[in-house]
């Protein structure tokens, strides 16, 4: 009986771990990103921009707005979504080690999100993709839908 429950318990483990890396569109992740903090998510129909990523700077300090004197706060550390899409967008300060991607969902491009992944794997990316601008891609990933998402693997094309 022990063996038994053993093995119903390693089945149900690997059938849990074998739809937890099935890729979900982007549009599905987009609608609500929240959904998924905290676990591994592999996520396809995006498309990564290379044109941005050479310029952006790594450990860039978000914006803070400032009080005077016993004031009040009158602004927020947040910028106005890319495009006039009117979404807020907190700016992405990837921690240190780490490069910002620039990862546009296919699907919904008005979702917006912080994206990073460490300069050693952004460094083969960028070997990889040498002279294109844009990039099909699938990620894998974690993090949380505040906080930014950290890479830890991806395949290029669909």
């Amino acid at each position: 009986m022990k063996k038994l429950t053993i093995l119903f318990a390693l089945i149900f483990a690997s059938f849990g771990a074998t739809f937890a890396q099935a890729p979900i569109s982007g549009a599905v992740f987009a609608t609500n990103p929240a959904r998924y903090d905290g676990q591994k998510v592999t996520v396809k129909n995006l498309q990564l921009d290379l044109t941005k990523n050479s310029a952006s700077k790594t450990g860039a300090v978000a914006p803070v707005a400032v009080s005077p004197a016993g004031g009040s706060l009158t602004g927020a550390p947040i910028a106005p979504g890319q495009n006039g899409s009117g979404s807020l967008v907190a700016r992405c300060n990837p921690p240190r080690g780490f490069k910002e991607l620039n990862v546009a969902f296919i699907e919904k491009p008005d979702y917006h999100a912080c994206f990073f992944m460490s300069e050693a794997m952004y460094n083969q990316l960028m070997k990889e993709t040498a002279g294109k601008t844009k990039v099909d891609i699938q990620l894998t990933y974690r993090g949380d839908s505040k906080l930014g998402y950290s890479v830890t693997f991806y395949r290029l094309g669909k």
